[in-house]
């Protein structure tokens, strides 16, 4: 993928442009778009789409022309229309040779009308309406400190710790002491924790 500005992106988001529940950019794509600029190039495009939704997106992307597929410790599997997954498969592969970009991630994550869950962990949470932001660029992203959250498991990984360098200073407050709360009660040894108080 690009690593000189938002094409990539833009284009996967536009794939969305007519599904009408709440979605976010993640994974990596969400830090450059937070920050406005593209720090590290990107393998794909990651969605955030609540739990809930995951038939809705799947009649969506299927009538669209996309494979889907589940990813389940290393293998692929068809996800079969109308099958609901529950924890812990969350991963959905989409392909369509047609689109651009022809392959997109789908990362379902626990929401209810109140707030937003961890997956890995669902008492830490966040209020529904703190999850997901508007980028400059007018890209619906999920919060950073939410993708560095889930980043933080594999902290040694050279682009994890690149974007931890690079949003650790635009942080807000509020998300920089959730972001801590969160993390100190996953790993109360955490790296990042030293970086974060």
């Amino acid at each position: 993928m690009s690593n000189t500005d938002f094409c990539d992106v833009t284009r996967a988001a536009e794939l969305l442009e007519d599904y009408d529940r709440s979605w976010a950019i993640c994974g990596g794509w969400a830090i450059d778009l937070y920050l406005g600029r593209v720090t590290r190039p990107h393998k794909d495009v990651d969605f955030f789409i609540p739990r809930r939704d995951q038939l809705v997106v799947q009649e969506y992307l299927s009538s669209r022309g996309w494979t889907l597929e589940k990813a389940i410790k290393g293998q692929l599997i068809p996800w079969q229309t109308g099958e609901w997954i529950n924890l812990p498969i969350h991963t959905i592969w989409c392909k369509n040779p047609k689109a651009t970009p022809d392959f997109v991630e789908l990362l379902f994550d626990e929401v209810d009308h109140l707030n937003f869950q961890f997956r890995r962990d669902v008492s830490i949470t966040l209020p529904v309406e703190k999850t997901i932001i508007m980028s400059e660029s007018g890209v619906a992203i999920l919060a950073p400190e939410i993708v560095m959250l889930y980043k933080s498991n594999n902290a040694e990984e050279p682009a994890y710790a690149a974007d931890f360098k690079n949003i650790l200073p635009k942080l807000s407050s509020e998300g920089r002491h959730w972001f801590a709360a969160a993390l100190k009660k996953l790993d109360a040894d955490h790296v990042w924790l030293g970086y974060l108080h």
